[in-house]
């Protein structure tokens, strides 16, 4: 069986931070992770319904009502405006047992100012 995800096992929430800082530099040009930062504050477990509507709908038979998720969140700076930071909130979502990481996303204000979520990297194609 074809393991999906990014191998994140044993890694701390600062290893995982450097292991996905170029798929946000990729996202947002010029984007640096200080050295021994981390992305991540804040950790969660979710039950698939929860976050169905958040994993692309190609990958949802991947998954049962009963699968569960560990998910991360935290803060990055993508620049500044008017001498401000321009921060961010990203989250990565992973298995339950935080071994593969399966999706990086950030969560961004539209016009509207409403809060949307955009896939950053798709680790389970």
């Amino acid at each position: 069986m074809k393991v999906l995800g990014l191998e994140v096992k044993d890694l701390n929430t600062t290893e995982i931070s450097q292991k996905l800082e170029i798929y946000v530099a990729n996202h947002f040009q010029g984007y640096k992770l200080g050295e021994g930062e981390s992305m991540f504050m804040e950790g969660y477990m979710f039950e698939f319904d929860e976050i169905k509507g958040v994993i692309p709908s190609k990958h949802h038979h991947l998954f049962t009502n009963e699968s569960r998720f560990n998910g991360m969140s935290g803060y990055v700076t993508v620049g500044y405006v008017d001498g401000k930071k321009d921060e961010r909130v990203i989250s990565i979502l992973m298995d339950e047992d935080s071994a593969y990481a399966y999706l990086l996303c950030i969560h961004e204000e539209n016009e509207e100012e409403d809060d949307t979520i955009t896939l950053i990297k798709d680790f389970l194609e």
